[in-house]
């Protein structure tokens, strides 16, 4: 159970080997202080032959040398082969902060190793080794943070670099990728309704996404059904358009379903609208439902999709003409690495609006 601080009370418990004279107290352990085993290990290097004997010479050289001869002659070797005279390397040196007041520290490497380590346990006393791990523990926290900040920034930029509309698209939702006039495309969205199936936006435009949505609504009415007997669709198709099965439906049939929407009208179209609960003006019939230019007539000559030279228009003009350079830019390879999975939605989205109204 936790006690609110870093160490829960059984690793209290565990841990009081840590209190000085821990050792006399059995089952406890040795008190607070540098490994044993890396004493050993630095002792052990300390008494080999030849830095045993370099280590005699500086020592009695210390009162009889100056002081810079004498760290010259305790740096021998530092920058060459440091093991042979147990030298700090200069780089450590610079680094761990080797040099002292009085010159650069006794002992050699083993010897700042060892003052290094007793200072990070505190020297034996609990209370300065609790401030240096609440230290390092906090450090390990803010390096961390950094870290995965760093990271994220990476992430972020590669999702929403420039390619993909920047920081607008991440505040925006992605609506920055699609317009910029979001007075005008809200005020059109707010009259179509049910129109629009938000979990199919990858085939906005095409001729069975709308006969799908229809159908998951309210049902095919028998004026659009009779529209698309006439069109050409066989009753086999017929009965899984009313299903709402509409997957990989070809080219083919999607342009007999658009030609078949053309013709339904008048009351049927009114039924249509109803259902969908579309009240936006002056659609002739239903296949206008597909046409941007006439769902979201305010709005529609502002609408854009990435590329890799920035947002391209949907349309030429006002005049709801469809910029002709999209498809040959869709049909390029690899585009949905260069923009990205939301990107080419968009961009799919783009294509089956140009294509639909362009009679397919």
């Amino acid at each position: 159970m936790s006690c609110g601080g870093p160490l829960s009370a059984v690793m209290s418990i565990a841990g009081a080997g840590l209190l000085p004279g821990a050792g006399a107290i059995a089952g406890l352990g040795a008190g607070l202080g540098v490994s044993a085993g890396l004493t050993s290990a630095l002792g052990s290097f300390g008494s080999l032959p030849i830095t045993g004997q370099f280590s005699d010479i500086v020592s009695s050289a210390t009162s009889v040398l100056g002081g810079g001869t004498l760290d010259s002659l305790r740096t021998l070797g530092a920058d060459i082969f440091p093991a042979l005279t147990n030298a700090i390397p200069g780089g450590f040196a610079s680094a761990l902060s080797a040099v002292a007041p009085g010159g650069m520290a006794s002992g050699g490497f083993t010897g700042l190793i060892g003052s290094i380590s007793s200072g990070i346990m505190g020297g034996g006393d609990l209370s300065q080794f609790g401030q240096i791990f609440n230290s390092a523990q906090g450090f390990v926290g803010q390096a961390n943070q950094l870290i995965n900040s760093s990271l994220n920034i990476g992430d972020l930029a590669s999702t929403f670099g420039p390619i993909t509309g920047g920081m607008d698209n991440l505040i925006t939702g992605g609506f920055s990728q699609v317009t910029e006039a979001f007075g005008a495309l809200g005020s059109d969205m707010s009259k179509l309704g049910s129109l629009i199936d938000m979990n199919n936006l990858p085939n906005l435009g095409d001729p069975s996404a709308l006969v799908k949505q229809l159908s998951n609504v309210g049902g095919i009415v028998p004026g659009v059904e009779s529209a698309l007997r006439s069109a050409g669709l066989d009753s086999s198709l017929l009965n899984n358009l009313a299903s709402g099965g509409l997957a990989n439906i070809s080219d083919s049939a999607n342009k007999l379903l658009y030609e078949g929407m053309t013709k339904v009208t008048g009351s049927d179209l009114a039924q249509v609208k109803s259902i969908l609960g579309v009240t936006t003006p002056n659609i002739g019939n239903m296949a206008d439902l597909l046409n941007p230019a006439k769902i979201l007539p305010t709005s529609f000559p502002a609408l854009t999709m990435p590329t890799p030279d920035g947002l391209r228009g949907v349309y030429a003009s006002a005049s709801g003409t469809v910029n002709s350079n999209l498809e040959k830019f869709l049909s390029a390879p690899g585009i949905p690495s260069t923009i990205g999975k939301q990107g080419s939605e968009i961009a799919q989205s783009a294509l089956n609006i140009a294509r639909s109204t362009r009679l397919i």
